[in-house]
């Protein structure tokens, strides 16, 4: 199984730094559960969920 990571993005979409890898696409969506409001005070906007390559999703961290 592919590793999954975070791709922490600024407003203006420019990357800012990538997760730590975790094994399963549900460790890495509890990370983000757990440290969304930290890094959204580190500045990033959004976040793009990987599997290796693979874009899997964007997710907007700001309410909408």
């Amino acid at each position: 199984m592919p590793p999954f990571s975070w791709t922490l993005l600024d407003d203006a979409g420019v990357d800012l730094r990538s997760s730590e890898d975790f094994a399963t696409k549900e460790e890495a969506e509890a990370w983000m559960s757990a440290h969304w409001a930290e890094l959204l005070d580190e500045g990033a906007g959004s976040v793009r969920l990987t599997d290796d390559s693979a874009v899997l999703y964007d997710m907007g961290l700001r309410e909408e």
